[in-house]
């Protein structure tokens, strides 16, 4: 049997940091369903984003250029 590695879950001010925006705008992203994100149990809500939310929010919303 063969282990699966688990994914990286990042924080939403990492997020913000990598693309330079405010984490307001990640929330705002979360919120609308545009990108997806895991909330961890605890003594305080923590919200985390899968590396492949990151991916797939970038490739749907990647515009083609005219040829």
């Amino acid at each position: 049997m063969t282990a699966a590695r688990a994914e990286a879950l990042l924080p939403v001010a990492e997020v913000a940091k990598l693309w330079r925006c405010s984490k307001n705008y990640v929330y705002d992203l979360i919120s609308s369903g545009a990108l997806r994100s895991v909330n961890l149990a605890g003594s305080r809500a923590k919200t985390r984003i899968p590396e492949s939310a990151l991916t797939e929010f970038v490739s749907k919303n990647t515009r083609r250029s005219a040829s």
